[in-house]
């Protein structure tokens, strides 16, 4: 269908070349490396995920500091 809608397909285009990862995934995995060190490699997966979690609602404001 690109020789019907050549608008619609060259969108298409340049939107489904986007890749699936963005800075700010690649910046939450550089987060969490630091918590899963091998001096806190006993961490359980939920807790790393929740901590992680708990960041970012800090650094958005939707809870405070309170360190």
């Amino acid at each position: 269908h690109a020789a019907e809608y050549p608008v619609i397909q060259c969108i298409a285009r340049d939107v489904l070349a986007i890749p699936a990862t963005s800075v700010s995934v690649e910046r939450l995995f550089s987060h969490s490396s630091h918590l899963c060190v091998t001096m806190r490699s006993s961490l359980q997966a939920e807790t790393i995920t929740e901590t992680m979690h708990t960041r970012e609602w800090i650094k958005e404001g939707l809870l405070p500091d309170l360190s």
